[in-house]
């Protein structure tokens, strides 16, 4: 058990016990003295109705009606019925005998908050009466052979050990109820720390609906998500270090034959300056992922007009198509310029990316053709990029946008890293977009981008 558990424990088992006590004399003093009372008074509500008879009657009717009907009550009613009623110099109304304890008894119950007004002080005029009912006897009824018998009553200190037990064992519950999902938490996130990311902890809270099962599933949802991108780094870094290889080992190999053979450093200083080149190109490109990777949020306060957005890509890619005898289409039919509030060198990145990935797969003498189409009521813009390749096996559509990852029927002679089109999809999603390929029943793949948003 944790300090939490005793800490809870402890605090609502004093309370529980506190409050009992305060409840507990609270009740004792009110029983004490109605227990006084008992010793010379009858509270019983015919009791309480008979004073307040005998009150109303002296009030209305004065002291000559009040004594016939005492005297009535003293011939005919029951003895506890018979109301007793003595002057101011402690003489009572028939000349019964009441004794100076009782009349102490019975004044002092004056000054008391009762609920049931047992004793009652009448005055009118200059005659006042203090009118009671002594205890006398019991009802007939009570005084049968066959009569039940009376309650078993629990002793005062069994009632005191009971309510400790109860209340103890009512804490313990809770205070283990509140702590042993923490306790549960605390393990996962020390397991965590260590780098165990496997852990989960909803399944062990049970059918638990309060916050700490939703802290639990907010764990469950961070440790997965970190899991995902342990795993993605990782991988990253294994793919980073296997396209790295290559490139090296021909710098190292274009150096050696430098030094062996120095009539070929001019071939041997271009190709070094290929790789070189190729080198700083898969260098950036892996920057760019990392950085949309890290999950800090990119500056999306410029305003871009897309359909300038898109000229500028076209110019570039058909200077990159001519030289291999492909063409770029340009489709739009977007009414005025539509504006995006976004990161304008991501989104071309994008653009271009996937633009110069269907130029590099589609065959020569074919076209690639970019399509721009508005959505007026959704106030967003859908991009479409076609070529005239051999597609994508269905299976292999999703995975094109992770990183490192090829087609299976790209070309071998593709120069590629497989980093276009998972900046592209990190550099869409961060506009609040989607992006996602099919294969077109014509032949080739189509790339569809849907950007939400557009500022009129």
């Amino acid at each position: 058990m944790g300090r939490l558990f005793w800490k809870i424990l402890l605090t609502f088992w004093l309370t529980l016990l506190v409050a009992g006590g305060v409840t507990g004399i609270a009740v004792w003093l009110h029983h004490s003295d109605l227990q006084d009372m008992e010793k010379d008074v009858v509270i019983r509500p015919s009791s309480v109705l008979a004073v307040k008879a005998a009150a109303n009657t002296f009030l209305y009717g004065g002291t000559a009606a009040m004594r016939n009907m005492l005297l009535e009550q003293r011939d005919e009613a029951p003895q506890d019925l018979q109301i007793y009623a003595v002057d101011a110099n402690g003489k009572e109304l028939l000349e019964r005998t009441v004794s100076d304890d009782t009349l102490q008894r019975v004044r002092a119950s004056l000054g008391k908050d009762l609920k049931l007004p047992i004793v009652r002080q009448v005055e009118t005029g200059a005659e006042s009466y203090l009118l009671f009912a002594p205890l006398a006897g019991q009802y007939p009824q009570f005084q049968q052979e066959r009569r039940l018998p009376p309650p078993h009553r629990i002793s005062t200190p069994t009632l005191i050990v009971s309510g400790i037990v109860a209340s103890f064992l009512s804490s313990f519950l809770l205070a283990w109820y509140f702590s042993q999902p923490i306790g549960i938490l605390r393990k996962a996130f020390r397991a965590a720390a260590k780098g165990d990311l496997s852990q989960r902890v909803t399944s062990t809270m049970g059918s638990r609906r309060d916050e700490i099962a939703d802290l639990g599933r907010d764990f469950d949802d961070m440790a997965t998500k970190l899991q995902i991108l342990m795993a993605s780094q990782r991988r990253l870094l294994h793919d980073v270090s296997h396209e790295l290889r290559s490139p090296l080992a021909r710098l190292q190999a274009s150096i050696g034959l430098a030094h062996q053979q120095p009539e070929k450093v001019a071939s041997s200083l271009a190709r070094i300056e290929h790789e070189a080149g190729r080198l700083d190109t898969l260098v950036g490109e892996v920057l760019t992922l990392s950085r949309l990777e890290s999950g800090v949020p990119q500056p999306l306060d410029e305003y871009i007009d897309i359909l300038e957005l898109a000229d500028a890509v076209i110019d570039d890619a058909r200077f990159e198509a001519n030289a291999l005898s492909r063409q770029v289409v340009f489709q739009c039919d977007v009414e005025g310029n539509p504006i995006i509030q976004g990161h304008g060198e991501l989104l071309y990145r994008a653009l271009e990316n996937v633009v110069r990935n269907a130029i590099h797969h589609t065959p020569e003498n074919t076209a690639v053709t970019l399509a721009i189409h508005q959505d007026a009521a959704a106030s967003s813009l859908h991009l479409t990029v076609d070529d005239q390749g051999s597609g994508v096996p269905e299976a292999e559509l999703r995975s094109i946008f992770e990183p490192f990852q090829r087609s299976s029927n790209a070309s071998a002679s593709r120069n590629g890293y497989g980093l276009g089109l998972a900046i592209a999809r990190r550099a869409i999603e961060s506009h609040g977009g989607t992006i996602r390929a099919k294969n077109l029943n014509s032949g080739g793949l189509r790339v569809e981008i849907h950007l939400p948003h557009i500022l009129t």
